[in-house]
């Protein structure tokens, strides 16, 4: 039983007994519910002995020390010890934020789920929200339903329909307790966001946690929504780009304004995991043919002269749309005429209002939508770029003509389709582009290649049929950077083929990372088709070689491998530099000491101690499956002949540390040995009964003595660890317990006649107030928890008798 306490009411969650551990835990609302207490005989049976050993091993099952974890046991999935960490450190430890920065295909999902399921399962009052791109909010839905029975709301625009239509006017949505999953674009519209802000959560976790870079409204409302929960879990593998201001962002959000307790940062390489699978990666060089040659080298002239041109007035502008030129070059000849041919007509209209005002890095924007980070970067192409407009022009008229002509016969779109044609196998091709992704499929098309596309312009139900299509057949994925992150192919490939290198090696380990991880059992093929005689060649291959060399060897967070940007790069190839070794193989990134911490090593010991406990439960519970009326306390007799247990009665305690509202932080099982010879001559089972009566009358108390003696020690290091936690949860809790300012009432804006925003914003400010007394009412029940009491109960009895010869 379990008391958690409100302003007007009480929860009491009622938990099965042990005999009838399959049943759900029930809830009654105190004053509405009118339970009585009421004394009845425990009841006392003898059974056989097998039987016997399964009651007991179904106690053992329910025994966890105190922050271990309960729900895992019934998970569907293989556990390694490195995944239990976070959530020992959260559930064991009381960290209240933690940074998962493993590398790609660790489960950085399942470690994320393990920490929601123990949440969830722990009170009925749990609201979790996890916060991710748009086209991963149906991998975690299936994710969380299949491996761990949790079912959660998408919350989107059509949900947000039905809530107005369903719940009683007025109701905040998001006020049921349920775990919600939501994209970053549509938390950060200003009336939702303004919701979400009134709801306190048990955990906000964020996937992808990078995509909410500093300055933008995706990291405003993310952090909103964090600062407002007890617990925040961060999920990235590319935490670090190089810039320590925006990993300070990135560690801060979430960050209450009167809390001292810093980030605890998780980054094991695959190495660190012991999971470092074999991989090949091949460079595959072709030779572009004579017409490519041309386009490339007029390309390279034009481009490099706007370079410097852009640079001297300082032009970002401009240099971005020479990049922008050459990235499309290296993707298809197709590509760059169509964005050739723009540009001219772009500037041919100089006075035409701008798309959209792109920025630096050189990666979409961070607010920007999925289905627009694979499209033709457009808008930039209107960017002003040489003094002579009439010698631009004709320069842009004779490449669009060249990469025409080249575009007829591409040597990178033979040497594909030549490839897949020997491979016979399933195999994922990625692209940076959607309109080169649709060249792709249509020459695989003409070639007889079975191709399905995956691309930033599918629907989620669009997205989730291509890959239910890829895993049922022998088929090819034709798919851009936009589904790098969040697939899970590893079971049907093990073939990634890179059509054009990215200007990241964060992205290539992305791309590939979709395939080389958990699950995956044959060696994974990485072939990166290279364009000789190019920039590719030159600058960017090497580049990935040199990086390459300690991707499974060393933390991401200090490694190029994540640290370097993509603008560098860009210069690298603009201006023809090489980017040095000590870039490449880098010294680590430093990480602030002021807002994060490393995990400590101490945690390892412990995961591995956990998973060999859960390990072990699940040996135990699908074989001692309890009848529907089985009692919580039973009895047998068995005789031993040349046993080492001598002759007497064995007793097994539940010993559990309890609080005072109920809740179970440490349950053991303490076994003791009366010796003696009542255990003679019992063979019926009323005899059988009699004796283990007597042992549990126990007036005198020494058998539970005698069990709360020999774990007295352990009782006490559990005090201690539970008290540790409740320290750092009343911190939280004491941080957030202020009034905080509203991310979302920033953005409202006065209508000319309509003054419905504000209206409401003044009603939400007025129930600032009512925020604060429920935080000071967790911080009660924070209280309530810190009384803990010891309860030892007696469950089994056995009789053995016979064991000398």
């Amino acid at each position: 039983m379990a008391r958690t306490t409100f302003a007007d009411c009480a929860a009491l969650r009622l938990r099965p007994t042990l005999s009838r551990s399959e049943e759900a835990d029930r809830t009654l609302l105190l004053p509405f519910d009118r339970p009585v207490a009421t004394k009845r005989a425990t009841p006392l049976a003898v059974i056989r002995p097998r039987r016997w050993l399964h009651a007991l091993k179904r106690a053992a099952a329910l025994s966890h020390p105190p922050g271990g974890l309960t729900a895992a046991a019934a998970c569907d999935l293989q556990l390694h010890p490195y995944q239990l960490e976070p959530a020992l450190a959260m559930l064991r430890h009381g960290v209240t934020r933690v940074l998962v920065a493993d590398a790609v295909g660790l489960g950085k999902t399942i470690q994320a789920a393990l920490v929601l399921s123990e949440l969830s399962s722990a009170s009925d009052t749990f609201r979790g929200l996890v916060l991710a791109p748009a086209g991963l909010l149906a991998q975690w839905s299936g994710e969380l339903s299949a491996r761990f029975s949790l079912q959660a709301e998408v919350a989107d625009a059509a949900w947000l329909v039905r809530a107005a239509r369903d719940l009683p006017p007025g109701l905040n949505p998001w006020t049921l307790p349920r775990l919600y999953l939501s994209s970053f674009d549509f938390v950060k519209r200003p009336e939702v966001l303004q919701s979400l802000e009134d709801i306190h959560w048990t955990i906000v976790v964020v996937d992808e946690a990078h995509g909410a870079s500093a300055g933008t409204a995706r990291r405003a409302a993310v952090h909103a929504a964090a600062v407002r929960a007890t617990r925040v879990l961060l999920l990235t593998a590319t935490p670090h780009n190089g810039d320590p201001d925006r990993f300070d962002a990135l560690c801060r959000i979430g960050e209450a304004p009167a809390e001292g307790d810093p980030l605890m940062i998780f980054q094991r390489s695959r190495s660190d995991a012991g999971s470092a699978g074999a991989r090949r990666t091949v460079l595959l060089p072709i030779r572009p043919t004579g017409d490519e040659q041309r386009m490339h080298r007029l390309l390279d002239a034009y481009t490099s002269c706007l370079w410097r041109e852009a640079s001297r007035r300082g032009d970002d502008r401009a240099r971005l749309a020479a990049v922008v030129l050459r990235k499309r070059a290296l993707s298809s000849a197709g590509s760059l005429e169509t964005s050739v041919r723009r540009r001219m007509a772009l500037l041919a209209q100089r006075d035409a209002p701008l798309e959209y005002q792109p920025g630096l890095p050189l990666a979409p924007d961070a607010d920007d939508s999925e289905c627009q980070q694979d499209e033709e970067p457009g808008a930039l192409l209107s960017a002003p770029g040489l003094a002579d407009a009439s010698r631009e022009h004709r320069w842009l008229a004779s490449i669009g003509d060249r990469a025409h002509a080249a575009a007829s016969a591409e040597s990178k779109i033979g040497a594909l389709i030549r490839l897949l044609r020997r491979l016979r196998r399933p195999a994922i091709v990625f692209t940076e582009f959607r309109d080169t992704l649709q060249r792709l499929c249509a020459a695989a098309g003409a070639a007889g290649i079975d191709v399905v596309a995956l691309h930033g312009g599918l629907s989620p139900s669009e997205r989730s049929d291509a890959q239910r299509r890829f895993q049922r057949g022998r088929l090819v994925l034709m798919a851009t950077d936009t589904a790098s992150e969040g697939l899970n192919l590893q079971h049907g490939c093990h073939v990634v083929v890179h059509f054009e290198l990215p200007w990241s090696p964060a992205r290539l380990e992305q791309r590939t990372g979709r395939v080389d991880r958990i699950g995956q059992t044959r060696k994974v093929h990485e072939i990166l088709l290279v364009a000789d005689d190019t920039a590719e060649r030159l600058v960017v291959a090497p580049l990935f070689r040199r990086a390459g060399r300690g991707r499974t060897s060393a933390p991401f967070l200090g490694r190029i491998a994540t640290v370097l940007e993509e603008s560098r790069v860009a210069t690298a190839v603009m201006e023809g530099q090489d980017i040095g070794t000590d870039a490449v193989v880098g010294a680590d990134t430093d990480i602030p000491a002021t807002c994060c911490v490393p995990a400590p090593a101490s945690l390892g010991a412990e995961a591995h101690a956990e998973v060999e406990r859960l390990r072990q439960q699940r040996q135990w519970l699908p074989s001692t499956r309890p009848p529907s009326r089985a009692p919580s306390r039973v009895a047998s007799a068995v005789r031993l002949f040349g046993s080492p247990v001598p002759q007497g009665v064995v007793g097994i305690y539940a010993v559990a540390l309890r609080t005072a509202l109920g809740a179970v932080v440490d349950r053991r099982l303490v076994c003791t040995h009366a010796r003696g010879a009542t255990a003679a001559g019992c063979s019926s089972p009323t005899s059988i009964r009699a004796a283990a009566l007597s042992l549990l009358d126990d007036r005198d108390g020494g058998g539970r003595a005698a069990a709360l003696a020999s774990v007295s020690d352990g009782l006490k290091d559990a005090t201690a660890v539970h008290l540790r936690a409740l320290d750092a949860l009343e911190r939280r809790e004491r941080s957030l317990a202020v009034a905080l300012p509203s991310a979302a009432g920033q953005l409202v804006q006065a209508g000319l006649f309509d003054t419905r925003a504000l209206h409401a914003d003044q009603i939400r400010r007025a129930d600032v107030g009512a925020r604060v007394d429920a935080s000071r009412e967790r911080l009660r029940n924070l209280e309530g928890a810190r009384q803990l009491c010891t309860t030892c109960d007696l469950i089994a009895v056995l009789l053995v008798s016979g064991s000398r010869r």
